[in-house]
């Protein structure tokens, strides 16, 4: 009888090892492909971000030749000051590759920030719809979450979109938990833009008075963690772009 327990006590303690080292290795790799994906990102930012001098103000001023030296795939920077959200932006030939790839093209489960393959690189198509994911661990689209906060929501109306061709300020019209195929996913409105663009106010969880006029949307997508990371549930940020000369600064 004792010689049993001691092989019970042996047997558990051996699966709560293998638990123990299970977990800290998941932890492990949760934490260096965050480390890896930051790295990547503070890398680039070195060709993105001006500086006026030591302990000045700071811009973003991205150098597109320098940036697309290291990825041809970049097409654009997203600045997001109220999330603190600064990324680069890619294009693949597809909407699968930078789903778990990086920037330096790494296999990485945060994959990259990415603008949808079947849309003009330059922005200039009706919506332009960016993907990023959200994690368990923050960052990447993660906090757009914080839009479902209608207080939030109301205090922070854009971002900014640089470009190679120009850049943008992004006048935010609507945030919606919506899922896969709604109006806010339509790239391409066709004879159809006043019915579509109507009835994303109507599909939105919040929206503000933002007449597009003909101008160039964006969409930026993640999945709504709410629902777990497999389901077609998604969070949206609606925004319409317009032309913006003034210098970009960079929050502290």
């Amino acid at each position: 009888m004792k010689d049993m327990k001691k092989w019970i006590y042996r047997i558990l303690m051996l699966a709560c090892l293998c638990v123990f080292a299970y977990c800290a290795y998941r932890l492990y790799d949760i934490y260096s492909g965050s480390r890896q994906v930051e790295q990547e990102t503070e890398s680039l930012q070195e060709h993105a971000v001006k500086q006026e001098e030591t302990g000045g103000q700071k811009y973003l001023e991205p150098d597109w030749a320098a940036l697309k030296a290291e990825n041809p795939d970049i097409i654009a920077w997203l600045y997001v000051p109220q999330l603190g959200f600064s990324y680069p932006v890619v294009q693949g030939s597809d909407n699968s590759y930078y789903l778990n790839h990086t920037y330096a093209g790494a296999e990485n489960y945060r994959g990259a920030i990415f603008l949808d393959s079947g849309t003009p690189s330059d922005f200039s198509g009706n919506n332009s719809i960016v993907y990023g994911h959200s994690v368990d661990v923050g960052g990447m689209f993660t906090d757009l979450e914080k839009y479902e906060n209608k207080d939030f929501f109301d205090a922070n109306p854009y971002f900014f979109l640089l470009t190679p061709q120009g850049n943008y300020r992004a006048d935010i019209r609507t945030f919606a938990k919506t899922t896969e195929g709604t109006s806010f996913y339509q790239s391409d409105f066709g004879d159809y833009r006043p019915e579509i663009e109507a009835r994303m106010l109507t599909e939105a969880t919040y929206s503000r008075d933002v007449d597009p006029a003909g101008r160039p949307m964006i969409t930026l997508s993640t999945c709504d963690l709410d629902y777990g990371f497999d389901s077609e549930n998604r969070l949206a940020l609606t925004a319409v772009l317009e032309p913006w000369s003034e210098p970009v600064e960079l929050a502290d």
